[in-house]
Order: C-alpha cells, then structure tokens, then sequence
C-alpha cells in the first residue's frame, strides 16, 4: 500500500459498514461511468461548436493607421528622441 490512493480507497471502503461495502463500490464504479461518459458528451458538444464557430481577422485596410504628431509628445519624450 504505498499509492496514497490505493490508501485513500482503503480508508473509504473501510469506513462503510460491512453490509454497505458491495453497494458502495458498485456505486462507486457507476458514477465513474457516468463522469466518464458525461464528461464525452461535453467534449463533443464543444468539439462541434468551435467547428461551426467562424472567426474573422478585420483586414489591415480596415483597421486606420495611428497618427501621431509632434506636438501630441511630451517634451522629456522629444527629447530623448533628439538625443538618439
């Protein structure tokens, strides 16, 4: 018993009475089955909606250029710019 889980599993299964125990793990292993199964239905649906989804990139003729002028510039900024 060196898996922490295979402890953890011991420690629950333990602690049902022992008339629960076989009704505990066949549940056990049914909700498993249905999370698995549930969780495969999800990723579908998912799968099929980004594959209908359409993305566009606004072309670079739509998007307008940034224009800066000078006097738009802090001074400490024109400056520096000088300096270079």
């Amino acid at each position: 018993m060196d898996d922490p889980r295979h402890r953890e599993a011991e420690r629950l299964f333990t602690q049902q009475a022992s008339r629960q125990r076989t009704e505990f793990v066949v549940s056990s292993i049914l909700a498993l089955e249905q999370n698995v199964q549930l969780e495969q239905v999800v990723r579908q649906a998912v799968r099929e909606e980004l594959n209908q989804l359409r993305v566009t990139v606004p072309s670079s003729t739509n998007v307008p250029e940034a224009v800066v002028h000078l006097e738009e510039l802090p001074d400490s900024l024109i400056h520096a710019l000088e300096e270079l």
